[in-house]
């Protein structure tokens, strides 16, 4: 049942808005022209209690636990949070571990090999916490100008126009950097002050300006090897990273492939028409592709969370489910 406004009677289940945009006034004067009156109704106030709705600094804010991690999220998602994918399947033990560590706002380094799901991960738990996702990739030629900004022509002006790193900043976003190990030496040290554990970003591009970080903002990065470069000739490109840059990381987290029975039950849930039988040969195949095969190379001297399902590694779903679409869309194929 909705209650009514004592000062004009006008019938809503919360009365904020309705006295900040047509009184002009907070809840603490109305308290005092209406003593007792209530500002929410009953109704509204049994959904904040069952949904754990809260007051914050930034509005109401929902309770959100994710695997025993506790997080204050936005009751609804908004712009670039990534879709919730229903199919994903999470290695519980070690999204614990790694919500642990977005939770204590450290800059954390996702390594493995090729299409085991490390930014998908990633991805999938903030869609989840409605938590919107800034992801670029390092590799390709990304430059300091790609990641911080420069001054560009607008409209007959010329404006600063934001990088990546300081609008994630500004908006409270995880910024995900993929391939890490891929990143130029000199933009890796444009950063190095964000990385800090309190760190600000100085652009001296735009006049020294210092961007402070929203409270919600988190920096993650992947990696195909550990800094050290490429030691099984898989990953071209790769470069040696500097180990001043490696220590910011205060969680490193090695990511190996999904058990094949797991991996085919995913493949399924992503092609229903797939029989098991087929799943389980796709599977193994693809455990037999190079980068599947390959050695890794030797773990970074920081303390190292090693979760590896199942030695020697077998494929993520990727491959097996392109293949199988691809052989759905070729008449007369057969696997």
């Amino acid at each position: 049942m909705e209650i009514y406004c004592g000062l004009c009677g006008e019938k809503s289940h919360q009365l904020f808005s309705h006295l900040r945009e047509v009184h002009e006034m907070g809840p603490d004067r109305y308290g005092e022209r209406c003593p007792d009156a209530p500002l929410v109704s009953e109704d509204l106030a049994g959904y904040i209690r069952e949904s754990r709705i809260v007051a914050s600094d930034e509005g109401l804010k929902k309770q959100t636990e994710l695997y025993g991690v506790e997080f204050l999220t936005d009751i609804l998602p908004g712009e670039l949070v990534p879709d919730v994918d229903e199919d994903y399947v999470f290695q519980e033990e070690f999204s614990r571990q790694v919500l642990i560590s977005l939770k204590e706002k450290e800059k954390i380094l996702l390594v493995g090999p090729t299409g085991c799901g490390k930014s998908t991960l990633i991805e999938q738990l903030a869609a989840r916490l409605n938590w919107p996702v800034v992801r670029v990739a390092a590799s390709g030629g990304l430059t300091e100008s790609d990641l911080l900004g420069e001054w560009t022509v607008r409209d007959g002006e010329t404006v600063y126009n934001y990088g990546f790193l300081p609008r994630a900043m500004k908006m409270g976003a995880i910024c995900l950097i993929d391939e890490i190990d891929g990143i130029e030496p000199s933009v890796a040290f444009s950063i190095h002050q964000v990385m800090e554990a309190r760190g600000k970003l100085v652009l001296l591009q735009n006049g020294g300006e210092i961007i402070e970080p929203h409270e919600s903002f988190r920096l993650v990065t992947t990696a195909n090897s550990l800094g050290h470069g490429d030691e099984t000739g898989l990953y071209a490109g790769i470069k040696v990273l500097n180990a001043a840059f490696l220590d910011r990381f205060a969680s490193v987290f090695e990511m190996s492939y999904m058990p094949p029975l797991l991996e085919a039950q995913i493949i399924r849930n992503r092609a229903p028409s797939c029989t098991k039988a087929l799943a389980r040969t796709l599977v193994k195949v693809a455990g037999f592709h190079p980068t599947r095969t390959g050695r890794f190379c030797p773990p970074h001297d920081k303390a190292l969370l090693t979760f590896q399902f199942l030695t020697p590694p077998v494929p993520c779903g990727h491959q097996p489910i392109l293949w199988y679409e691809g052989q759905n869309t070729c008449q007369g194929s057969s696997f």
